[in-house]
């Protein structure tokens, strides 16, 4: 799949793993492993069954369409397919690392 971020410094923080081990060196190998999972899947469908864990699934209600990979407790990886809600969506936008519970 095609992964596009953002802005330059999610893609930095996504791609770097010294910008990675800097700032987030507590999600540094999940966060590692998430987006390798998405530059491999096919479509963004693919992901829940791709990636080892179960770690991804898509949101509901006012995030409705974004999918949700999971880095650590309550960090999750926020990716936006295009076109949304499609699950055979062959691009995704990285949206944010956050703690949305």
């Amino acid at each position: 799949m095609e992964v596009r971020y953002k802005d330059n410094r999610l893609e930095k923080l996504c791609t770097n793993e010294r910008e990675m081990r800097r700032r987030r060196p507590d999600l540094m190998k999940k966060l590692r492993l998430r987006i390798n999972a998405l530059r491999a899947a096919d479509t963004i469908g693919d992901l829940p069954s791709d990636d080892p864990g179960r770690a991804w699934h898509e949101l509901k209600a006012d995030l409705a369409g974004i999918w949700s990979g999971e880095l650590s407790g309550n960090w999750r990886l926020l990716v936006e397919p295009s076109p949304l809600r499609d699950l055979t969506a062959a691009e995704a936008t990285v949206i944010d690392i956050e703690d949305y519970h």
